[in-house]
């Protein structure tokens, strides 16, 4: 999947070719949040789409009640318009992803490029159902199914006076996430506020709360003030994650397929657990034998920062979900740095899609390292164990894309297979630090042989 950028914030233009890891480089207010939200929004398709060939589908539905039509045919006859119409539904959804007003993004152009067969065998591979109902899910009134390995999708409508316009945004939203499930399933996204969010998410519920009740109080119309509050500030990816947070209590009844992931987080970087209670409040237990369990106010930034990912790995991640993290580095020690690339790896190797930005030379290199190590050489086995990798620990360099964010551009970062990407962002500083630092030590020691001479 390739998306092209025209005007999208700080981003004159560019494009970016998602991969099993794609990774975002390059200095502050270049666009870089700008591409992780709008990635994260296309993503999650929570988008409103008409397809044209919708109605006629219905129409044949409201004869028989049931109708099936072939994915083939589909993409055959509709494959061009249907993206056109995406890329157009998005570009107008993205006020309400930013949460800006919509001239902001007035001059934005999106383009987006598929593999059409690509596209196609993995809709035929995987099993389809949903339900649309009003109430009680066995209240159905569109039932949309496939089953694995077929190219059928059965739709059985029931009588109803649900409005045409419900039914043709169900079908064509359904389609869409249909033919784009082997993209991305799911997409969870980590912001790079989520300290302060893990920390304070519970205020800010507790804080809307007042207010309705003051409203009331008031005899305001709370309906009035309810609309005012619903209309965050905060971009989509900001409120999709504070409602992950106060939804806690629900989300840890399920059980994520990376929970053994979730528990080498807790051992090797933050060496203890979390504990949710009932009540939604966040606890960690130090696995240091006689430490007490703490309020998660009372841990380090590291312990706050991680709690996102380690939840949503232990209760919501599954294969074919996409990963983004805003700064995986936060917060870290460069030794836990190259410990969070070698999981994230870890992660993409077992089926997790994973978007990164970062700032972190540290990252990269360790990046680097996991990618020569997926060549065959004779002492990879004997090097591993020198420097404490898991023999599993390897990167395939198809699987990585990785761009700069400069200029007002996204260029795609330089690949070189014997040195792996090379990230002049990072080597520019380090070589002109190194430089600086000698420059100054030894003027000093010049300075210093001038006035012993002078004695």
């Amino acid at each position: 999947m390739n998306i092209y950028f025209e005007q999208l914030g700080l981003i004159s233009k560019g494009e970016i070719n998602l991969n099993g890891f794609t990774l975002l480089c390059g200095p502050n207010n270049t666009g870089k949040t700008y591409a992780m939200y709008s990635l994260y929004g296309l993503l999650n398709k929570n988008f409103e789409v008409h397809f044209e060939f919708v109605p006629d589908i219905l129409r044949q539905l409201a004869k028989k009640n049931v109708y099936q039509v072939d994915l083939r045919d589909i993409m055959a006859q509709h494959f061009d318009s249907m993206i056109r119409q995406i890329e157009d539904s998005f570009q107008k959804r993205l006020p309400r992803l930013f949460s800006v007003g919509e001239s902001e993004f007035s001059n934005t152009k999106i383009k987006l490029t598929f593999d059409r067969d690509a596209l196609l065998q993995g809709a035929i591979d995987n099993e389809w159902k949903t339900k649309l109902s009003l109430g009680k899910e066995k209240d159905w009134f569109l039932y949309i199914e496939k089953a694995a390995n077929q190219t059928m999708l059965t739709l059985s409508l029931r009588e109803t006076d649900i409005p045409q316009e419900i039914l043709i945004a169900f079908i064509s939203s359904h389609i869409v996430k249909l033919i784009f499930s082997n993209i991305s399933r799911r997409c969870f996204l980590l912001p790079a506020e989520r300290s302060g969010l893990n920390l304070f998410f519970k205020e800010l519920s507790s804080i809307r709360n007042r207010l309705l009740h003051q409203a009331q109080k008031d005899h305001l119309n709370p309906m009035a003030v309810l609309q005012d509050i619903m209309e965050s500030r905060y971009a989509e990816p900001i409120s999709d994650y504070l409602e992950f947070l106060n939804n806690l209590d629900a989300v840890k009844k399920h059980k994520g397929q990376f929970c053994a992931t979730a528990e080498e987080i807790q051992k090797k970087i933050l060496k203890g657990q979390y504990e949710v209670d009932e009540h939604g409040d966040v606890y960690f237990l130090p696995y240091q034998s006689g430490q007490k369990k703490m309020q998660l106010h009372f841990t380090s930034s590291t312990v706050k920062t991680f709690f996102g990912l380690v939840f949503y790995l232990n209760h919501l991640a599954q294969k074919g979900d996409c990963l983004m993290i805003d700064e995986p580095e936060l917060n870290l020690h460069p030794e836990n740095q190259r410990t969070i690339v070698r999981i994230l790896v870890a992660l993409v190797n077992a089926g997790l899609k994973v978007i990164v930005s970062t700032h972190s030379d540290y990252f990269v290199r360790e990046l680097n390292n996991l990618i020569l190590f997926h060549r065959e050489f004779r002492q990879s086995a004997e090097l591993k164990k020198k420097y404490g990798y898991a023999p599993t620990d390897a990167l395939d360099s198809r699987q990585i894309s990785a761009y700069l964010f400069d200029h007002k551009k996204i260029t795609p970062l330089k690949f070189i297979p014997d040195e792996g990407i090379i990230a002049e962002t990072f080597d520019n500083v380090i070589r002109s630090l190194n430089q600086s630092s000698h420059d100054i030590y030894y003027t000093i020691q010049e300075e210093l042989e001038e006035q012993e001479s002078d004695v």
